[in-house]
């Protein structure tokens, strides 16, 4: 179930955005009102499911596209470029201390006012688990649901598969970004485990995200 988490986490990190440093390819905006990501991964059969309440704040917050590697030096490589109507993330980030290395491709495309999606493939290198190496693939599918969110979110909330409601500025300061974009996201959230790797990686953001 953590490499199920981990990869989502990873899907999410694109379509949140959960890092800072904005860069030149400019991210589309999602229509404000209530969406439903869905994750699905190589490793699971079983998708992840999430609930976000966007306004236009919370859209700028957690953007369809990912923002750069919060830390200095943790992505050697991270760009962002357009092919005609969709938007190409390529990344190859270190995870610190740990020695993982993650290579990561992703694709966005879609109607942002009504359903868009990200397939990322992700090469994991270095993890302490073994079973975490290797090539993995995952999809984010965001689809737009209304204008008006569930009575349990208010614009800038989200609902993890558990159920449970958080701010998205939580989740932006502490590790998961699904929703936003994109950005676990993607299936919107994320444990401690698996916070670095969903905030200092580019793809693989839910929601944006």
């Amino acid at each position: 179930m953590k490499k199920v988490i981990l990869l989502g986490l990873l899907a999410a990190c694109v379509s949140l955005g959960a890092c800072d440093k904005l860069f030149k390819v400019q991210s589309p905006q999602r229509k404000p009102g209530y969406w439903v990501e869905t994750i699905q991964s190589d490793r699971s059969p079983t998708p992840i499911v999430s609930k976000w309440c966007f306004d236009a704040a919370s859209d700028r917050r957690m953007p369809v596209l990912p923002k750069g590697p919060r830390r200095a030096g943790s992505c050697p490589k991270f760009a962002i470029s357009k092919d005609g109507d969709n938007y190409v993330v390529d990344s190859v980030c270190n995870l610190g201390q740990s020695g993982m290395t993650i290579t990561s491709h992703a694709v966005i495309s879609g109607d942002y006012t009504s359903k868009y999606s990200i397939v990322s493939t992700v090469d994991i290198e270095g993890a302490s688990d073994p079973a975490h190496n290797g090539k993995h693939s995952t999809s984010v599918t965001a689809v737009y649901q209304g204008a008006d969110c569930p009575s349990e979110l208010s614009p800038g909330q989200m609902e993890r598969p558990d159920g449970t409601v958080e701010d998205m500025a939580q989740l932006r300061g502490g590790g998961f970004t699904g929703g936003g974009g994109g950005g676990n996201h993607g299936g919107g959230n994320s444990t401690a485990s698996n916070a670095t790797a969903s905030n200092n990686t580019a793809p693989a953001n839910s929601m944006g995200h």
